[in-house]
């Protein structure tokens, strides 16, 4: 034992080095053959590729844009708006596969770019346009696919078409069009443009992850519709949009009557399993453009954009007796019965252009507030339109 701890004697040591000066020299098989440096250098200047030195300095600027975009919408406007500025192409284009319509949920304001953004509940559209393995495509007018995208635009003679990848899985598909003689696209460019769509693929997935963690932190946990904080935020901008637009728009706050003595007799699962119901039943009549949320307790705010006072005293008048004629299973045999108070204030950019937006938006949910409690003082189950300058009915 002491003598294998000890190691190997010099006798032994010199045995094993001649054993190896004995033997040839062997090549591994399938190993590149040993280049000196100056052919290292020949090859490395044979396989200089030129390159369009403004467009990678451009598509560099675009690719920092997107690792810096705070939010989805920030991301899209990169992409759709400032891309094809910044690289001279005509139009770009994004198609999203969204089978379950999150990112339709995501994506607030997605209408403003029309058929630039395209979302599809079924993969094949997309598959279409790559072979089995997708990669980076550049076709002209001879291309059939040339049909599927880019219909906004016309005069585009040639498109790139960029997969957008998600661990070896199609999710989406990016288009640039533009015409003859206006970009010189070479070996070296789709290099350039096959990393675009790498940079693309990571930001996008980064920037849902990001906008799905905000939307999360804005939601309501027992009704999943907006917090206080969440609405505010829509409230603030659906006031920016009506301004710039010159329509008018109407707040409604809504109670459950009577909700805290249901609470009291009924306990916690029931007074929020009735809340949820309710919540459900007002947002299955509102149109798309409308928005829920819940500012505490059983009280809640309905946002009518692009909606007068009249119109919004008959939505709140209808949605008084649809919930008077709601039935709510408590899931135990026994039906329930409910009623609203709402108070209904409405905002006219014409008569009241914008000065303080913050200062507006808590003065609508003041005004619409005050008429909440006209209505439940009266005994609850009716709609009370306050004027918003006077504050009277």
């Amino acid at each position: 034992m002491d003598r294998l701890l000890d190691g190997p004697t010099q006798r032994e040591k010199k045995m094993v080095d001649d054993q190896f000066d004995d033997m040839e020299a062997e090549e591994i098989l399938g190993a590149p053959p040993v280049s000196s440096i100056a052919e290292q250098l020949e090859q490395r200047s044979s396989q200089h590729i030129t390159l369009n030195s403004y467009l990678y300095s451009k598509v560099r600027q675009v690719e920092l844009m997107l690792l810096e975009a705070p939010q989805l919408l920030a991301f899209l406007r990169v992409l759709l708006v400032d891309l094809p500025r910044h690289c001279g192409f005509q139009v770009s284009e994004l198609w999203l596969y969204d089978p379950e319509h999150i990112l339709e949920e995501l994506v607030e304001g997605s209408e403003r770019y029309g058929q630039q953004l395209q979302l599809y509940e079924e993969l094949f559209s997309l598959q279409e346009l790559y072979d089995v393995e997708p990669g980076l495509v550049k076709i002209d007018v001879t291309d059939t696919r040339m049909f599927e995208v880019l219909k906004t635009e016309n005069g585009i003679d040639h498109a790139i078409l960029m997969p957008l990848m998600d661990d070896r899985r199609l999710v989406g598909s990016f288009h640039c069009g533009y015409a003859d003689g206006v970009l010189p696209i070479g070996p070296g460019e789709e290099d350039i443009f096959a990393h675009l769509a790498s940079t693309i693929s990571l930001t996008l997935k980064n920037a849902i992850s990001r906008q799905t963690l905000s939307r999360l932190s804005l939601l309501d946990p027992v009704t999943r519709s907006s917090n206080p904080q969440g609405f505010e935020l829509h409230l603030s901008r659906e006031v920016s949009r009506a301004g710039r637009a010159n329509q008018s728009m109407t707040l409604l706050i809504m109670e459950i009557d009577e909700f805290d003595d249901l609470y009291r007799h009924y306990g916690k699962v029931l007074g929020q399993f009735v809340l949820k119901k309710v919540v459900q039943r007002i947002t299955s009549s509102m149109r798309a453009t409308d928005y829920i949320g819940r500012l505490s307790g059983s009280r809640l705010a309905v946002l009518l954009p692009h909606c007068d006072e009249a119109t919004g005293i008959h939505i709140a008048e209808r949605e008084l007796k649809d919930i008077e004629d709601f039935t709510i299973d408590d899931g135990r045999g026994a039906i329930m019965y409910v009623t609203l108070s709402i108070g209904l204030v409405t905002w006219d950019p014409e008569q009241r252009p914008v000065e303080d937006k913050v200062r507006l938006v808590q003065q609508m949910l003041a005004a619409g507030g005050q008429g909440l409690h006209m209505s439940l003082v009266a005994k609850g189950n009716m709609v009370s339109a306050v004027n918003f300058d006077t504050g009277g009915a």
